[in-house]
């Protein structure tokens, strides 16, 4: 027999955020702590200048990896404001998201490391932004096939904040076949916008 005290309420989203939130500022912290810093043989203001030069590649990773996560939040926080529930789908996919969003420190460093093997270094980074796309993409479209979303959500925020998701997958996606024959591959990263832009002329449903 079947008793309406049987049903199962969807689980409490918020528990979700806060932890994804928890992660993200702890990826974000690690990033720092990778910045190069000058050591005690560096000495006088000309000394730090040449030495940042230096390590200038590694400066400007991080403020990458730091607008990649800082934009995976954005589009994560503007997603899930409006769940009501959660799906053991939903959950799957947006741990597997946090795993990427994990792994960009060390992503990053391997990224500007010595090692001589730049299609390694920028296929595995640009593999792992195009994966924490696809994965945030797939949570919320759990959300979305259980029904588990507000009735008041704007469908206008939800399909633009979508295809900026989309437009970061395409992004890197595309720039791994580049690496193959460029060590310039990195400029198509500045593509983003771009991409987002042509995106909103292919929409289904477009008016």
């Amino acid at each position: 027999m079947h008793d309406e005290s049987d049903e199962v309420e969807p689980a409490n989203p918020e528990r979700l955020i806060y932890f994804s939130d928890a992660v993200i500022a702890i990826a974000i912290t690690l990033l720092a702590l990778e910045l190069p810093v000058p050591s005690g043989d560096v000495h006088g203001n000309r000394g730090v200048l040449d030495f940042m030069r230096e390590h200038l590649t590694e400066y400007v990773a991080f403020l990458i990896s730091f607008t990649a996560v800082a934009m995976h939040w954005l589009f994560h926080q503007r997603l899930f404001r409006y769940a009501k529930g959660l799906t053991g789908g939903a959950i799957r996919w947006n741990l597997l998201w946090l795993l990427m969003i994990v792994i960009m420190p060390f992503a990053t460093k391997l990224l500007t490391s010595q090692a001589d093997a730049f299609q390694v270094q920028f296929i595995l980074y640009a593999t792992i932004q195009a994966l924490a796309g696809l994965f945030l993409w797939r949570s919320f479209s759990a959300l979305q096939r259980s029904g588990l979303l507000r009735a008041h959500t704007p469908p206008l925020v939800i399909t633009n904040t979508l295809s900026w998701i989309a437009a970061v997958i395409l992004t890197f996606a595309a720039s791994i076949p580049v690496a193959l024959v460029t060590h310039s591959a990195s400029l198509c990263w500045m593509l983003l916008p771009a991409v987002r832009f042509a995106l909103r002329f292919v929409r289904p449903g477009r008016r």
